[in-house]
């Protein structure tokens, strides 16, 4: 599911940030107005249904009523030879009751209980109908004859007739509620169909809806944290790129301007920390290796040595060769000395013609033997190159670290400035 939902985020993202917001709102909008016109074309086809159900039952329901009416009201007359009043046309009403029978029977679907309920409706109106079809034809002679024992037969006869009349409306009633039930059950239905449908409309959209805006969302945010992380210093920060939008696209150039800035960093604590002209670690490089070997040595018990490395006679070059020539001979020493040194010893231009080496894990007798290696490697190399000096090197050692760097630089100056009195070439342990 996390995948699906990834993979649709990442369609998304494609597409820039002012189409995604315009989805959003159709994605809103659309299924509403979709929705709206469904529910009101429903409930117009429910309101029709309900008011053809009405209309059956009115139409339906007044013959009966008419029919029962006019002859109650024959019967309390005693006729209509008893009242002189025109005798009423039963036989209109009778066919107009047989043709709605056969309307609602059509209608009425098969096997069902409205089906059933309007049969025995019919029945009932079949057993009354010879007898009102009857009474039609004997009041009109009636109306002449004034025979009273023919009254009384006739009074009988139209009280059956009314009886069996209430009969086929209790019938017809009960069909006319069941369809009316049928109706009204169609009608739940339709509107249980039209909340659900809402329902799974509206949490699909505000589905998508969050989707869409979580695709912007979660960029901005990344490019949020990416921010802080830089501000905070750290330059290994980058931003998800993944997107085709313009939040990739600014994600992209963020990145790329860090890794300047980074690599521009790199550049200036390189030049802050490098000697230019031998390209070994200047004097506060090379005092920060030294606190840092000493620090590692209290922590393990373990020596560190120290050279304190002069050039002797490196102003004769100058004033003889010129200053090229002098800066040469320091770029030669300091290649000597960085291909002499072990992989883990550090050394570092500490000032003018004087270079400062931080070996880590020398003893003093090892510190002193790496010196004369390193005096008489120079020595042979300077062999019959006047512009190539020899060194002078004063030893200092710090057995498990609880020397300072200025103490231990000081015991290393003091024999540096003893073998320079001594004749210079030559190495002086503390």
């Amino acid at each position: 599911m996390k995948r699906a939902l990834r993979k649709i985020e990442s369609l998304l993202r494609r597409l820039p940030v002012g189409r995604r917001l315009m989805l959003a709102v159709a994605v809103l909008v659309v299924p509403m107005t979709v929705l709206i016109v469904v529910s009101v074309s429903v409930l117009e086809r429910q309101e029709t249904r309900l008011q053809r159900t009405v209309d059956e039952a009115v139409t339906l329901l007044v013959p009966l009523a008419t029919l029962e009416y006019d002859l109650q009201r024959a019967l309390t007359d005693a006729l209509a030879a008893e009242t002189g009043e025109a005798v009423p046309d039963y036989g209109g009403l009778t066919g107009a009751i047989d043709r709605l029978f056969a309307q609602l029977a059509a209608a009425a679907p098969e096997r069902d209980r409205l089906q059933q309920s309007l049969a025995r409706a019919r029945s009932a109106w079949q057993t009354a109908r010879p007898a009102i079809a009857g009474l039609v034809e004997e009041t009109r002679p009636l109306h002449l004859a004034g025979d009273a024992p023919v009254f009384a037969t006739v009074r009988q006869r139209l009280t059956a007739a009314i009886d069996d009349l209430q009969q086929v409306q209790t019938h017809l009633s009960a069909a006319i509620q069941r369809r009316a039930a049928l109706a009204t059950r169609a009608q739940q239905r339709q509107l249980e169909w039209l909340v659900g449908a809402w329902g799974a409309t509206l949490l699909i959209a505000a589905g998508l809806f969050a989707l869409i805006v979580l695709s912007i969302v979660r960029p901005v945010r990344d490019l949020g944290r990416t921010v802080q992380r830089l501000g905070e210093g750290d330059l290994t920060a980058r931003a998800d790129t993944r997107g085709g939008d313009e939040l990739g696209t600014v994600a992209g150039y963020l990145n790329a301007m860090t890794h300047r800035f980074a690599t521009w960093r790199r550049i200036m604590e390189d030049a802050a920390n490098q000697d230019a002209l031998t390209g070994l670690p200047n004097r506060r490089a090379i005092l920060a290796a030294l606190e840092a070997a000493l620090a590692s040595s209290a922590a393990t018990q373990t020596p560190v040595g120290v050279l304190m490395i002069d050039v002797d006679h490196f102003k004769q070059i100058n004033d003889q060769y010129g200053h090229v020539a002098g800066d040469r001979a320091l770029a030669w020493i300091a290649g000597t000395l960085r291909g002499q040194l072990r992989s883990e010893d550090h050394v570092g231009r500490y000032a003018g013609d004087e270079f400062l080496a931080v070996l880590p894990g020398s003893g003093e007798e090892e510190t002193r033997q790496i010196a004369e290696r390193l005096c008489e490697q120079v020595r042979q190399a300077a062999l019959g190159d006047p512009r190539r000096p020899t060194l002078t090197i004063g030893v200092a050692a710090s057995h498990d670290g609880e020397t300072p760097a200025e103490a231990l630089i000081e015991i290393a100056d003091r024999a540096l400035y003893r073998g320079k009195q001594a004749g210079r070439g030559r190495v002086a342990p503390s």
